[in-house]
């Protein structure tokens, strides 16, 4: 039987003494990030991530991002400008979604530590599979869910 036990994330799993590696999450323009993470929890497949991420500071320009990604930022500042999008800063406190597909530009002004929670592309047969099975059920067509009112929950 699966444990559904909730697993707590706790910030204080990156040391605050703790020196990171190269960042590799998109290619350095300028500074020398050093990031870390620390996956707490996986599930659906390895589709489904979730922990701790530190960076220090540095310019670095992230391509077609593959994951749905919902962080807290928990300490730091860093300015993220999509590609012909206007730049944003966020800080300590702030929360965000980073879609999948995001190109742009994360300027890490001081060092970030985040909670993150991502969500990688499901394989293409799945995606597949989860489109017909769509496609065959009876509200697909008008049927009983096609009735929902906007903003009704499930």
């Amino acid at each position: 039987m699966p444990d559904h036990t909730p697993i707590p994330i706790d910030s204080h799993r990156i040391a605050d003494d703790e020196v990171g590696k190269p960042a590799v999450f998109g290619a350095i323009l300028s500074g020398q990030p050093l990031e870390i993470h620390r996956n707490i929890f996986e599930g659906d497949y390895s589709r489904f991530r979730s922990g701790v991420w530190q960076c220090t500071p540095g310019l670095v320009a992230m391509k077609d991002w593959p994951y749905h990604e919902f962080c807290v930022l928990l300490s730091g500042r860093v300015i993220i400008t999509p590609e012909g999008g206007t730049p944003r800063e966020y800080k300590a406190g702030d929360a965000l979604v980073l879609p999948m597909g995001f190109t742009g530009t994360w300027e890490i002004l001081e060092t970030v530590r985040k909670y993150y929670a991502v969500q990688a592309r499901q394989p293409l047969l799945r995606r597949m599979k989860a489109r017909v099975k769509g496609w065959l059920r009876p509200e697909a067509k008008g049927g009983p869910a096609a009735t929902t009112q906007p903003g009704t929950a499930f």
